[in-house]
């Protein structure tokens, strides 16, 4: 761990995760109090305040201000102005804004003496602990409060999201993901002293994965549920959040997924959610339609030379479309799959994939669309095998370019993360530009962006629910002509789909025939604990034990029979049990 002190007369700038702006005070010089701040880093970044002995946690790609002048940003200035509090009772102690896309800015300042909270229109959550939620302008603000240690007055955040930084962006939208980024990680992290340094969840999680040479997807969760019952660390809270997001996800718990993303609290004993501020809902006069996905998709494919589809790396359904339109891809010409997950070059050349190629792949939807696309004839390039930190983008599209070069009629499907985050420029340096701006400046060739991160499935203006099973794009109706519901993307999709509904393991067959396995001689007991179930191609084992299944499944106490669509031909599926280290190993013979 790395401790940095701060003093002197410049201003430091250190690249954080939070950003923070204080003070009325009338000197335009760093506060005195600015001399304590202190930075340390493990898997998040602590700020720490030695004289008033108190810290606060960090999540995400901030740049950050630990000197900053003594003077308030205009917000923080009429916010402060509105509350009573005078120059002389507030100090600037921190600031700084993101540098991916959303903008969020946080301000941090000491206030003096003993203001009353609540009367202040402020929501008490806890003891000696304050929240609001309102608006400045166009963005949002969220503000707290927390009293300081030895009656040294109050910690006062002001937190906004710009924005412009998401044009047509739904305040529903933007607050949820406000929520998750202050009120869910940073504000309740604020406390006296400083964090110990910690294993964090992740290790632990990728420890028990690779406890057995052919990976144990239900290690993790007992791993990280242990972890929920451990004494509060704020400073690795997002960490283990993140951490469940992702084994669930490996593990096929789709409503473990659902549930550990609405969870305020992911500590044991969970809290009751906060109730949310009413927000103001924006009125729209747009009349959205949709199509269904995978012909539509197809149809603005069939010209493009590349085309860039997004993800999240905790919804397999985006893996199961990936999927659903490779076949189609295929007979139109396009011959690679590149892939940001791959991040061992030697390692993707193999067939089947080992589970160190990359993260995402150990996912059995992921792991399928690879097979998928190798049994249509698509060559893999792996294109993230060099993280830049300096120009991550750049970086991807040269290694993406260099690989497509030598191939005069290439056409290329990549995949990889959320196209809707970008990173924003920092001062002195050219603007940031995409992945798939960066590839049309250095091949010329036109990249159709699609994106199907960023909605939800639910109701959404004039649109039902997405049903089940399904997944459409969706327009936004301009004088009777169909228009790209985002900027940055030519395309955007509602994805409702169920990993399973395809066949397995390839999308493609067309000879999948309904298969069941009975549960019943596996349900977890108390001698067994948690039990899951891995199926395997016999023919893929025979060739490496080191591979992703095709599908997993944690057997539940009501789990009777598994019913699969299977291509014909030999598996095995392993057992694995929470509390016995001998697992089942047994062959399944599909007709």
């Amino acid at each position: 761990m790395s401790t940095i002190h701060f003093g002197g007369p410049c201003a430091t700038v250190t690249r954080l995760l939070l950003v923070g702006t204080l003070g009325l005070g009338a000197c335009a010089a760093p506060h005195p109090l600015t001399r304590s701040n202190e930075q340390q880093r493990t898997m998040t970044t602590t700020v720490y305040n030695r004289q008033l002995n108190t810290c606060l946690l960090l999540n995400g790609d901030y740049d950050i201000n630990l000197r900053p002048r003594n003077k308030p940003d205009e917000v923080t200035k009429a916010r402060l102005k509105q509350l009573g509090f005078s120059r002389r009772q507030s100090a600037v102690l921190f600031t700084g804004q993101t540098n991916l896309a959303p903008t969020y800015r946080l301000r941090g300042l000491r206030v003096a003496g003993s203001p009353d909270w609540r009367a202040l229109g402020f929501q008490e959550n806890g003891a000696g602990r304050y929240q609001h939620t309102g608006t400045a302008g166009p963005d949002l603000l969220m503000e707290y409060a927390a009293s300081l240690p030895d009656q040294q007055g109050w910690l006062y955040l002001v937190a906004t999201d710009e924005a412009s930084s998401r044009p047509g962006t739904s305040i529903k939208d933007r607050s949820r993901e406000m929520d998750a980024e202050f009120v869910t990680f940073t504000f309740p992290s604020v406390q006296p002293g400083r964090w110990p340094r910690v294993v964090s969840p992740v290790r632990l999680a990728n420890d028990a994965f690779l406890n057995r040479p052919n990976g144990d997807y239900l290690a993790p969760l007992s791993a990280l549920a242990q972890s929920r019952h451990a004494p509060a660390d704020p400073s690795l809270d997002g960490t283990l959040r993140y951490a469940l997001l992702q084994y669930h996800t490996l593990a096929g718990n789709a409503d473990s997924v659902a549930y550990f993303q609405d969870l305020d609290n992911i500590r044991l004993p969970a809290s009751p959610p906060l109730a949310s501020p009413t927000r103001p809902r924006r009125a729209t006069p747009d009349t959205l339609v949709s199509v269904a996905a995978v012909p539509e998709i197809l149809r603005h494919t069939a010209p493009a030379r590349a085309v860039w589809l997004d993800e999240s790396p905790i919804q397999p359904q985006h893996r199961a479309l990936a999927a659903a339109l490779l076949p189609g891809l295929y007979q139109q010409g396009f011959r690679y799959l590149a892939l940001e997950t791959l991040h061992d070059s030697a390692a993707s050349t193999l067939s089947p994939l080992p589970l160190q190629a990359g993260t995402e792949t150990r996912e059995a939807t992921f792991a399928n669309l690879v097979r998928t696309a190798r049994r249509l004839g698509f060559t893999l390039i792996a294109y993230n095998t060099r993280p830049n930190v300096v120009n991550p983008e750049l970086a991807q599209a040269t290694a993406l370019h260099a690989a497509l070069r030598p191939d005069a009629q290439a056409r290329v499907l990549i995949y990889g993360g959320n196209m809707m985050s970008k990173r924003l420029a920092k001062k002195g340096q050219p603007p940031a530009t995409s992945l798939p701006e960066q590839f049309t400046e250095l091949t010329g060739w036109p990249v159709l962006r699609i994106n199907q991160s960023r909605l939800s499935n639910e109701p959404l203006n004039t649109l039902p629910a997405t049903a089940p099973g399904t997944a459409e794009v969706v327009y936004r109706l301009q004088r009777g002509q169909r228009r790209a519901l985002y900027p940055g993307a030519e395309l955007v999709v509602r994805n409702n789909f169920t990993p399973q509904q395809l066949p397995l393991p390839y999308a493609d067959a067309s000879e999948a025939r309904p298969a069941s396995l009975d549960l019943r001689p596996y349900k977890p007991s108390a001698a067994t604990g948690r039990r899951m179930l891995q199926l395997y191609l016999q023919q893929e084992l025979g060739i490496r034990e080191d591979i992703a299944p095709i599908y997993t499944h944690e057997i539940r106490p009501s789990d009777e029979v598994l019913s699969l669509r299977l291509v014909p031909g030999r598996y095995v599926y392993r057992v694995l049990s929470e509390k016995l280290k001998e697992e089942v190993r047994q062959e399944l013979v599909v007709r």
